[in-house]
This record gives structure tokens, sequence and C-alpha cells, in this order.
């Protein structure tokens, strides 16, 4: 699979630590059209004073870049 080094960049700059991180959708299928984009999957790590509470975060990072 031909990753862009710009996925690296992307990773590096989370949040949070990741646990891992997957590339998902139709390039782990091997199925990617000349205009399919990278889904990337991860768990991050989090402390535990974010995790235990009463009061609720967001469950999901969501990150749209595009490239030209």
């Amino acid at each position: 699979m031909n990753i862009p080094t710009s996925i690296n960049t992307i990773i590096g700059q989370q949040p949070y630590p990741l646990l891992f991180a997957i590339i998902s959708g139709s390039h782990l299928y091997g199925f990617p059209s000349s205009d399919s984009d990278y889904d990337l999957r991860g768990v991050h790590i989090l402390s535990v004073e974010e995790v235990v509470g009463l009061e609720t975060g967001n469950e999901t990072i969501k990150v749209l870049i595009e490239f030209s």
C-alpha cells in the first residue's frame, strides 16, 4: 500500500497519545479508486480525569483535510 507521508503527520498531530491507528475503508480492502480518501481510526489514551466523572466529552475526534 502506498501511504502518503501526510498520514504520519496527521497521526503525530493528535491531541492525545494513540494506542494504535489503522487505515480503514477502501484502502484497507484493497479497492481504492483514484479519488478515494484515507479513513483513519485509532484508540487514544486519555487521563483518568478525562474518563471518570460526571462531565461528558467528545467521543470522536473528526478532522477533514483536503489535499490538492
